[in-house]
């Protein structure tokens, strides 16, 4: 009777142990956080759900939905602005334009996660487009994936010359000037850029700027727009207009109609994005042959700076967020080694961690991301961290004053002095 009743009473244990884990079940499906990335179909494409459910198992305790928005920057900012004003705790995670983590930060839309990373974890990522998201000592959004501003040229015209890639100024200028010479085509210009009055055009100085040993701000936090660097920027811009180097329809040339022309086989040199790049070289392209590309050129003597410009996208934090530890962890899955490799190879990203450039993978699958990815080691991102919610203002001063000087209504000096001015009396 004794043996019945132990038998008896382990029957019932392993009964109460068999309905407590099934108890469990639910309750594990409770605990599960649910999250929302909100992030472009285009812009991330066929590698998104890939990596989503990757990164669910990785975490753990996590399931995200895939909020696509739109691929149009005002557009997407548009939305978002709406939701933070409303204080709306979804999406948690967003993608942010690389000119937005100052503005985003300074209205106390976007939470900070430094803290969610270890100093060694944000080391591994390009400092210049980190940058762009260090307000204050803190860290405000993860760099997921690059582009920049290129120099595209003919590698057939340089080579019938017999010209390397220039790695100056000087050098560009004077070899587009004996190429157009030894042509003899009145329809080939030296060099192409976008120089309309858009972001782009400022984009523009910016590399000239830098490449002459200059910085929007010192290490102090004064403004160097008036200064030499600057002025020798913004004057060689002008001389090559004069001097024809730069055709005068360069003043309303936007990024594709740059391309274009560079595509018909109209110009030496092309300084654009990267999008442009799979264009240039498709099947159907004339020049895609003979177009190779390298990092903007500097001014000789200023071998060391960073002159190439950079777009692209970071993942941050909705400030409002109910789960900002978990939106964190997800972040820092889904922006790994791993899935930057897997994001170029699945949809051509660009990733904005070094050493994935020399992946074995990338280097033979996907050549063209190594080779762009040389010219990210010279990023650097445009000043909209420092400025927060003035860039936008800011921008359009420098874009107003370059254009005058390119249009001669004044001298760089002049254009100059007048932009810092109009800077410094919004600048908090």
């Amino acid at each position: 009777m004794v043996a019945r009743d132990k038998q008896s009473r382990g029957l019932f244990s392993v009964a109460l142990l068999i309905v407590i884990a099934l108890l469990a079940l639910p309750m594990a499906a409770q605990d599960n956080v649910e999250l929302t990335l909100s992030i472009g179909a285009r812009g991330f494409g066929d590698a998104a759900p890939i990596l989503i459910e990757a990164c669910e198992n990785e975490v753990g305790g996590i399931s995200v939905e895939w909020e696509r928005i739109s691929d149009v920057p005002n557009e997407s900012r548009s939305i978002y602005v709406t939701n933070f004003t409303a204080r709306n705790s979804k999406p948690d995670i967003i993608a942010v334009d690389v000119i937005w983590p100052g503005d985003f930060a300074a209205r106390g839309w976007v939470a900070p996660i430094e803290d969610y990373f270890g100093e060694d974890e944000l080391a591994e990522y390009l400092p210049g487009f980190l940058a762009a998201a260090q307000v204050g000592g803190s860290t405000y959004a993860i760099p997921l994936y690059i582009d920049g501003i290129h120099l595209f040229y003919r590698a057939d015209l340089l080579e019938k010359y017999g010209f390397d890639a220039p790695s100056t100024w000087e050098a560009l200028i004077s070899q587009a000037e004996t190429i157009v010479a030894g042509e003899g085509n009145p329809d080939l210009a030296g060099f192409i850029s976008m120089w309309a009055k858009i972001e782009g055009l400022f984009m523009n100085w910016l590399a000239f700027f830098q490449g002459a040993g200059g910085s929007f701000f010192d290490a102090d936090g004064n403004l160097g727009v008036n200064s030499e660097a600057g002025v020798k920027s913004l004057s060689t811009m002008v001389g090559m207009l004069g001097s024809g180097v730069a055709p005068e329809s360069i003043l309303t040339f936007r990024p594709n109609d740059a391309r274009l022309l560079f595509q018909q086989e109209r110009a030496v040199f092309l300084m654009v994005q990267d999008f442009v790049l799979a264009t240039l070289t498709a099947d159907d392209s004339p020049v895609k042959d003979a177009v190779q590309f390298t990092r903007v050129p500097y001014f000789e003597g200023n071998d060391m700076t960073d002159t190439t410009v950079i777009g692209g996208f970071l993942l941050a934090v909705n400030k409002h967020s109910e789960n900002v530890g978990a939106a964190a962890d997800f972040i820092k899955c889904f922006t790994s080694y791993e899935s930057q490799v897997q994001a170029s190879l699945i949809q051509g990203k660009v990733p904005t961690r070094p050493a994935v450039y020399d992946d074995e993978r990338i280097v033979e699958d996907a050549p063209g991301v190594a080779a762009l990815g040389a010219n990210f080691v010279y990023a650097f991102a445009r000043p909209s961290a420092q400025t927060g919610a003035a860039y936008p203002e800011i921008s359009e001063i420098m874009q107003t004053e370059i254009s005058a000087a390119l249009l001669g209504e004044k001298t760089p000096e002049q254009a100059l002095a007048d932009a810092e001015a109009q800077i410094l009396a919004i600048m908090p």
